[in-house]
């Protein structure tokens, strides 16, 4: 990444939107904007995310921490957390969409 696409190189800044669990974590999406558009996104995507497991939790609750969210779900058995956060993105080996070459 260079120029536009360089870490701190204004507003116009990629962000992953990152969901862990367990012993993994996947970026959900990327964005490019402010820190505060990406947290924005985030919310929405914590609010809307639904995990293949657990399929029918009793019950959803969505925290808030800072910028971080914690959503966890209940079922009958067990307990499921999932954290979100947003972490700039400082290297990609793939192109990004709108990227030159």
């Amino acid at each position: 990444m260079t120029g536009e696409d360089a870490p701190g190189a204004g507003p116009a800044t990629w962000w992953g939107l990152i969901v862990e669990w367990h012993f993994s974590a996947i970026a959900l999406d990327h964005i490019r904007g402010t820190r505060e558009e990406a947290l924005e996104a985030l919310r929405e995507r914590a609010l809307r995310y639904q995990p293949k497991h657990p399929a029918n939790p009793t019950r959803r609750l969505v925290y808030r921490d800072g910028d971080t969210f914690l959503l966890i779900l209940e079922t009958f058995g067990d307990n499921y957390r999932f954290r979100f956060r947003v972490a700039e993105l400082l290297w990609d080996s793939a192109p990004r969409p709108g990227s030159p070459g």
